[in-house]
């Protein structure tokens, strides 16, 4: 039985999200690594969410299935995992 080990890249980010902003772009990072998350949406259920990801995967060069909201979904602050 040959079982390989998978290497996967994976990142955690620390973002702070600021809704109703002009476009979508980071701002600055903050003390403790937390990147502030400008957005261009307003905070209406999950349409916050889907604009991450989508600015997300196109800023790291990925696909939308790639990036997870892992917590705070419905907090300004949130974890998300990036697979690469």
């Amino acid at each position: 039985m040959n079982l390989e080990k998978k290497e996967t890249n994976t990142e955690i980010l620390k973002i702070k999200v600021v809704p109703n902003s002009p476009k979508t772009e980071f701002s600055w990072e903050m003390e403790d690594w937390t990147l502030k998350l400008k957005v261009n949406w307003i905070p209406e259920k999950w349409k916050v969410n889907k604009e991450i990801i989508n600015f997300l995967a196109k800023y790291f060069s990925v696909k939308t299935k790639d990036i997870k909201i892992i917590s705070w979904k419905t907090s300004r602050n949130k974890l998300i995992k990036i697979e690469k």
